[in-house]
C-alpha cells in the first residue's frame, strides 16, 4: 500500500479548482479533533499486521446532504467522475480507526461500524479523536484512497440506521454461511459495493465463523463467491452462435472483450502503458475453473469474471471470454477494482460487433490496442491450436 502525503497529491491535480478544494480540506480536516459528521455510509478493515487491523468508520468532520456519493462507486462511475473528482471526494473524510482482532465481536465501537456497513443511507456520527487527523491518503489498487487517519476514541450513530428488511434477516441468520448470504443479498439488488462492506465488518456467515475481513479481501471474495454462481447457471446453457466484441473506456482503462463461441473459459490479460514501457500480466480459467488465486491480476481477475457472468446469465448462453484491458498513462492514480467492474458492466450495455471466425475479431482488436497480448494470452494459443488439431484430424479421414 503506497502512501501519499499532501504534498505529494497537489501535483497529480491539473485543475485550480480541484486543487482549492483540497486545499480547503486539508486546513479542515487537520484543525477538528471531535466532529459532529455524516457518514455515507462507509466502513474499512485494514490488513496490515493481520489478524490484529485497524477496523474504522469514514466521514466529513461536517453534517453533508450528499455525503452517500462519497462512498458509492457505482453512482461514480455512472456520473463518469474523474480521477481528481473521486481523490476530492475520498479527501472529505477522516479515517477514525481503532485496532482490534478480527474475531472479537463485542464493544460499543464495533457496534457502530457494523451498524453503519448496514446501514442503507448516510448516517449522522459524532466522533471523538485522540488526535488531530493526518492529511495523507493509502493507495493500494483495490480499494477505494483511504484518507486521514486518526485515532479513535468514541463514536455513536445519531438516530436510526435504515436498513432494508430482507438485510436485516440475513444478517440475523446465524445459520447461513458467508458465500450464501452474499448471494442471497446480491439477488435481492444490493449494490455489491454494500455487500462488500457487510463482509468485511463480519455480518455474514455462520454464528461460530463470522469475523471482520480486511476490505481488499472482501472486494474479491464477494466478486468470486457471486460470480461462481453465475457461473453454474452460465455452464448450462448453449454456445453463443458468433464472436462479439465489446469495448468500453474510463479514467485511462480501455477494455476489450471478446465473446468465443465455445464452451466457457476465461481469461484476462492486462497491459500497463506507464512512463513509455508496457508490462503485461495475465490470468486464465479453464472450462471448470481453476483452483489457485489469480496471482497476476488479483482482484480485477474475479471483478472482470462478475461483469461477464452478467451478462451471459442475461442472455442465456455461454461463451468463452477473452478480456484485454489496456491501461494508459491517463490513469495516473490507482482508484480501486471498481473501475474495472463498472467499466466491463457497461461495456455490454454498448453495441458491440459481430464476426464469423476468430481471425476477423483478433484482426479488429488489434487495430486499436498494442498486439503484445497475443503472446500472453493462453486462451488464444488453446484456440490455435485446437484450430490446427481440427484441420489434421480432417485431414487423416
Amino acid at each position: 500500500m503506497v502512501s501519499i502525503r499532501w504534498v505529494e497529491i497537489e501535483s497529480y491535480l491539473k485543475e485550480k479548482n480541484l486543487s482549492d478544494k483540497m486545499r480547503f480540506w486539508k486546513q479542515t480536516i487537520e484543525n477538528v479533533k471531535d466532529f459532529s459528521g455524516t457518514s455515507p455510509p462507509s466502513v474499512f478493515v485494514g490488513s496490515f499486521k493481520y489478524p490484529h487491523v485497524f477496523l474504522g468508520i469514514l466521514s466529513p468532520p461536517v453534517k453533508q446532504e450528499n455525503a452517500w456519493l462519497l462512498d458509492s462507486p457505482e453512482q461514480w462511475y455512472r456520473n463518469k467522475a474523474s480521477i481528481d473528482e473521486v481523490l476530492v471526494y475520498r479527501s472529505e473524510m477522516i479515517y477514525s480507526r481503532f485496532v482490534s482482532n478480527v474475531k472479537n465481536s463485542k464493544g460499543k465501537l464495533i457496534d457502530v461500524l457494523q451498524e453503519l456497513a448496514m446501514s442503507k443511507k448516510q448516517a449522522d456520527v459524532e466522533v471523538e479523536l485522540k488526535k488531530n487527523p493526518i492529511f495523507r491518503f493509502n493507495l493500494d489498487g483495490r480499494t477505494s484512497p483511504i484518507g486521514n487517519p486518526a485515532p479513535l476514541i468514541q463514536a455513536r450513530i445519531v438516530g436510526n440506521p435504515s436498513v432494508e428488511r430482507k438485510v436485516d434477516y440475513i444478517v440475523s441468520d446465524l445459520d447461513l454461511n458467508a458465500t450464501e448470504a452474499a448471494i442471497k443479498l446480491y439477488g435481492s439488488n444490493i449494490p455489491i459495493s454494500r455487500i462488500q462492506k457487510m463482509f468485511s465488518a463480519g455480518l455474514l456467515g455462520l454464528n461460530f465463523q463470522r469475523k471482520f475481513v480486511p476490505t481488499r479481501w472482501s472486494i474479491t471474495a464477494v466478486d468470486d463467491s457471486i460470480s461462481k454462481n453465475l457461473l453454474a447457471k452460465v455452464r448450462t446453457y448453449p454456445e453463443l452462435n458468433e464472436f462479439r466484441l465489446f469495448f468500453n473506456e474510463y479514467l485511462g482503462n480501455r477494455y476489450y472483450v471478446l465473446l468465443i463461441p465455445i464452451p466457457y473459459q476465461y481469461e484476462l490479460v492486462e497491459m500497463w502503458n506507464l512512463e513509455g514501457k508496457t508490462t503485461t500480466s495475465e490470468d486464465y480459467e479453464p472450462h471448470w475453473g481453476r483452483k489457485d488465486y489469480a496471482y497476476q491480476t488479483a482482484g480485477a481477475f474475479y471483478a472482470g469474471r462478475l461483469a461477464a457472468m452478467e451478462y451471459l446469465e442475461k442472455i442465456k448462453r455461454q461463451a468463452a471470454i477473452l478480456v484485454i484491458r489496456e491501461v494508459t498513462k491517463e490513469y495516473y492514480l490507482p482508484l480501486g477494482i471498481w473501475q474495472l467492474r463498472e467499466s466491463l458492466r457497461d461495456s455490454f450495455n454498448k453495441p458491440f460487433e459481430r464476426f464469423s471466425d476468430l481471425h476477423l475479431a483478433v484482426k479488429k482488436i488489434n487495430e486499436k490496442t498494442n498486439k503484445l497480448w497475443m503472446s500472453r494470452s493462453k486462451l488464444l494459443k488453446n484456440l490455435k491450436e485446437q484450430t490446427k488439431l481440427d484441420v489434421f484430424m480432417k485431414k487423416t479421414k
